[in-house]
C-alpha cells in the first residue's frame, strides 16, 4: 500500500497555467502564460512589452539586458516541490515493515537571450530526502547540481529555422513511454551531449547524440554515463482536427547491458511513429514501434502496436538467435 502526499509549489506561483479573457473580436488574443514541463520551453519574450507585464512575477521574467533592444533579456524561475511517501510490505513483502520519508526537491534557472540568434539556459537543481529507512536513493537525493545546462546559437524566421544546443539537457518526447524526463521520482534525469532543432513548415525535427548523467548525491558531481550512448531523430508535425504525427529512430548502445543470464553489450535500433489527439484532460495516441536488437550473438525483431488511454494493448512479433540473453529492457 502507498499513500502519496504530494504539495506543489511552483515558483513562480502567481501565474496561472492559461487563462481565458473576454476580448473584442478586432483584437488578437494575449499571449498564453503558460509553464511548461521542459522549462527551457517556457517564452516570456511578449513581456517586452510593458502593457502585458501584469502579474506578480512579470519583473524578473523579462528583465532587459541592452537599452534598446528587446531582444537582449534574462528571464528567471522556478519551483519547490515537498513529496510524503509511505510504503509498507516493499518488494513483495520482503521489508515487512512501514516506510515512511520526506522528499524535497529545489529548481531555479536563468534564461539569457543574447539577441534573436545566441541564448544560454542554466537550470539547478537539489533533491532532499528524510526519514528513509534504508537511506535515500540515487533518485531521491542531490545536493546540488546542473539539471540543465546549454548554450544555443541559430537562424531562421518564424517558419523555417535552425538551432544548434550543446551542454546537459532533459529530453521528453511523445508521451514519455521511450524518452521521459523523470518527473515522478524526486531527482529528475539529465543528458550530456548536443541536439539540432530545426523547424522545416509545418515539421519540429529534433536530431540529439547524448549520454545519461549517472546520479551522484553530492555537490556538482554528476557525470557522462560513458558506458552508454543515446542518440537518435525526432520528428512531430500537426495534421488535421487536432491530431499530431510523431516519427521517430532510436539508437542505444549499452556496453554493459544486465541480462538474465549475464552482462553483454547491447545495441538497440528503434523505428516508430505515433498519432495523438488530445480528448478532455488526456491525451490517447497510437504508436508503432519496429526495433531490432543485438547484443553478441543474440538478435531480436519486435513489433509493438499500443493503444493509450483506457486500454493498453502490446501484440508482439519477435524471432530469436541460440544462446540468447533474455531481458526485460527500460526506455529512458
Amino acid at each position: 500500500m502507498r499513500t502519496l502526499l504530494i504539495f506543489l509549489v511552483m515558483f513562480p506561483a502567481g501565474s496561472r497555467l492559461s487563462q481565458a479573457q473576454a476580448v473584442p473580436t478586432t483584437e488578437s488574443p494575449p499571449p498564453a502564460r503558460t509553464y511548461h514541463l521542459l522549462r527551457e520551453d517556457d517564452d516570456w519574450s511578449f513581456l517586452a512589452d510593458p502593457a502585458e507585464r501584469q502579474e506578480f512575477w512579470d519583473p524578473i521574467k523579462y528583465i532587459p539586458l541592452r537599452s534598446g533592444r528587446n531582444d537582449w533579456f534574462l528571464s528567471m524561475g522556478g519551483e519547490a516541490r515537498e513529496t510524503w511517501e509511505q510504503i509498507g510490505n516493499d518488494n513483495w513483502g520482503q521489508q515487512p515493515f512501514m516506510n515512511g520519508y520526506l522528499n524535497e526537491r529545489y529548481m531555479f534557472y536563468f534564461d539569457v537571450h543574447y539577441g534573436k540568434h545566441v541564448r544560454s539556459f542554466v537550470e539547478l537543481k537539489s533533491g532532499l530526502n528524510s526519514y528513509r529507512i534504508g537511506g535515500p536513493r540515487p533518485i531521491d537525493e542531490k545536493k546540488l547540481d546542473f539539471q540543465t545546462a546549454f548554450l544555443e546559437v541559430g537562424t531562421g524566421d518564424d517558419r523555417n529555422w535552425i538551432k544548434l544546443r550543446t551542454g546537459r539537457h532533459e529530453m521528453e518526447y511523445g508521451s514519455g513511454r521511450l524518452i521521459d524526463v523523470r518527473e515522478g521520482p524526486n531527482v529528475r534525469l539529465s543528458f550530456d551531449g548536443f541536439k539540432i532543432k530545426t523547424g522545416m513548415g509545418p515539421w519540429q525535427i529534433d536530431a540529439f547524440a547524448m549520454r545519461p548523467d549517472l546520479d551522484k548525491p553530492g555537490f556538482f558531481d554528476n557525470a557522462p554515463n560513458h558506458a552508454v550512448g543515446f542518440w537518435g531523430v525526432y520528428g512531430v508535425r500537426p495534421l488535421k482536427k487536432s491530431l499530431t504525427l510523431d516519427t521517430y529512430y532510436l539508437g542505444l548502445d549499452r556496453k554493459a547491458a544486465a541480462f538474465n543470464r549475464g552482462v553483454g553489450q547491447e545495441v538497440r535500433h528503434s523505428l516508430g511513429a505515433r498519432l495523438s489527439r488530445p480528448v478532455a484532460q488526456t491525451k490517447p495516441g497510437w504508436d508503432y514501434l519496429q526495433r531490432r536488437r543485438s547484443q553478441d550473438e543474440y538478435s531480436r525483431y519486435v513489433q509493438s502496436l499500443v493503444s493509450e488511454g483506457q486500454l493498453f494493448w502490446r501484440p508482439r512479433h519477435s524471432r530469436s538467435g541460440p544462446n540468447q540473453l533474455h531481458r526485460c529492457t527500460p526506455s529512458y
